[in-house]
């Protein structure tokens, strides 16, 4: 039996389909701003940690962490200008890097610096994904010239690799290149519909004007979803419902199952929250509600029209779902024993780039009240207990 609790808890802890941000204890060490902000964003208890249970940290810095937390639902939460993984939900944060040569049996600088940088962190069905490679000298602006020696592309799809044909590489103005010879290269792919995998570009190049010929090497990822599970219909509707701003988003649904939806709430360039909506779809014209906590807007002080930006979604395609644990034990133990990671365990709704306006509300239209439910006051209690 205690093998069964094992693979339970694993099982549980594989289907989660919320957003998460995790929050660990060298958060404690942060600055008490942003270490708030880390706990505002974070649609995920910040006194749990990654199995669970409660962080072994002080007790009352548990407790006063989670009444921060809590002030908001977990699946509507305030959005800041911080909270650039949300707001540039796109984009993969990538940097230059210095890039080392070696002479002899040692690495040195090689007085260059070089970025491959993916255009976003995922590419649809009937899409091409973009990667760009470019480098420079170490304070400059210009870019120099490469020489291509490998473009190397793998999938892993749960426990199986996936080999798509090799993507191109130019710089000739062609094949989503912008400008042809400015160095500043560009990989283009476009997945099969077989190619549904976690991506692994890497590319091994020299730099023309680097005297030593040293071969280089950078790696980056994307997320291949060629096979659409459903679309946003670009059908939005806008409330106020109990003190809060509920939007109502339309969607086609192509395939049954549990899915994610996001949307970011802003006025005009400053950012105000963010909503999540676990919900189970059938086949077929389906709506799902995003809720934009009322005390969110009051916090914010800004009165409508709010912009409703980054509509996303996804399906959720894990070898287990929510409905496979809820059997008996024996058929839980059986189904546990059977399962092979085969495919990836989300399949992405594309963005609807749009954006949806509301309509004007006055901040007093919306409540300033501190959200509240019996599984808060539950754990306010249990973490209390901790401190005695």
């Amino acid at each position: 039996m205690k093998q069964t609790n094992k693979k339970l808890f694993l099982a549980i802890s594989g289907i989660s389909i919320t957003l998460v941000f995790v929050i660990g204890i060298l958060m404690l060490a942060q600055p008490a701003d942003s270490r708030k902000q880390s706990i505002l964003q974070s649609s995920a208890d910040p006194t749990r940690g990654d199995d669970g249970t409660n962080l072994q940290v002080d007790a009352e810095q548990l407790v006063a962490d989670y009444r921060v937390w809590a002030q908001y639902p977990p699946n509507s939460r305030p959005l800041l200008e911080s909270h650039q993984d949300v707001i540039d939900y796109k984009k993969i944060q990538t940097a230059s890097q210095r890039m080392p040569v070696k002479v002899g049996v040692e690495f040195k600088d090689s007085g260059y610096s070089c970025l491959l940088d993916p255009k976003t962190h995922s590419v649809f069905q009937d899409e091409y994904m973009h990667i760009y490679l470019f480098c420079s000298r170490h304070g400059s602006r210009e870019r120099e010239p490469l020489r291509i020696q490998e473009v190397r592309l793998v999938g892993v799809s749960g426990d199986r690799k996936i080999l798509p044909p090799p993507p191109t590489i130019k710089d000739d103005g062609t094949s989503g290149d912008q400008v042809a010879g400015d160095s500043i290269y560009t990989i283009e792919f476009r997945p099969r519909k077989e190619d549904w995998a976690d991506m692994n570009l890497t590319v091994n190049f020299q730099i023309v004007s680097d005297g030593t010929l040293f071969t280089h090497s950078l790696a980056t990822h994307f997320f291949s979803s060629p096979q659409t599970p459903a679309r946003f219909t670009g059908q939005l509707s806008d409330k106020e419902q109990d003190g809060s701003l509920v939007v109502t988003v339309e969607l086609t649904v192509l395939t049954a199952g549990n899915y994610t939806i996001e949307a970011n709430l802003m006025h005009g360039t400053d950012p105000i929250g963010y909503a999540r909506k676990d919900a189970k779809l059938a086949v077929g014209k389906q709506t799902v509600e995003l809720l934009y906590y009322g005390k969110i807007l009051r916090d914010r002080e800004f009165e409508g029209p709010y912009e409703v930006l980054g509509l996303r979604g996804s399906l959720s395609t894990d070898v287990i779902q929510p409905e496979d644990l809820a059997r008996s034990p024996a058929e839980v133990e059986r189904f546990l024993a059977n399962i092979r990671s085969d495919r990836p365990n989300r399949m992405l709704i594309p963005y609807f780039d749009k954006t949806y306006k509301t309509a004007p509300y006055r901040l007093e239209q919306f409540s300033d009240r501190e959200y509240n439910s019996p599984e808060k006051e539950q754990r306010i209690a249990d973490l209390t207990s901790l401190q005695r």
